[in-house]
């Protein structure tokens, strides 16, 4: 049972049965929740930030319905999933020239991601907009 108001009804009727297409929203705050992945400890590294990805609602609509997401193939020489993983890496590196994560380069923990200060409040914090938007 839903309960919702009239003008609701036919919204969550089409939902119910499946005659209305869902798409994720992940892709407008990838960052964040990259961000917040690698704090908690999820994310450790640039090939498990895509193996994430690969894993969430946004990777399976995106092989749908590539076009949605503005991730078509611009060349023939670039697929959709290699552009996904394009994503990831400049989120990541947005990230870092943010001082929000860091990016090991070189020792034992090279290629490693971890969390800075910054990172770690900014993951507790409900929205960056609302970080950077503060009088």
């Amino acid at each position: 049972m839903i309960i919702c108001e009239a003008a609701l009804k036919h919204k969550y009727d089409a939902l119910v049965h499946g005659t209305t297409v869902l798409e994720s929203s992940l892709h407008l705050n990838l960052a964040e929740h990259l961000n917040s992945e690698i704090s908690m400890g999820t994310i450790r590294d640039i090939e498990s930030a895509k193996s994430w990805l690969r894993s969430s609602f946004l990777y399976q609509r995106v092989k749908k319905n590539p076009a949605f997401y503005a991730l078509t193939e611009d060349s023939p020489d670039i697929t959709w999933q290699e552009r996904i993983d394009e994503v990831v890496a400049t989120n990541v590196k947005e990230l870092e020239n943010s001082d929000l994560v860091k990016l090991a380069k070189t020792g034992t923990e090279a290629g490693k991601l971890s969390s800075t200060e910054f990172g770690e409040i900014m993951s507790k914090v409900r929205s960056w907009y609302d970080v950077f938007t503060l009088p």
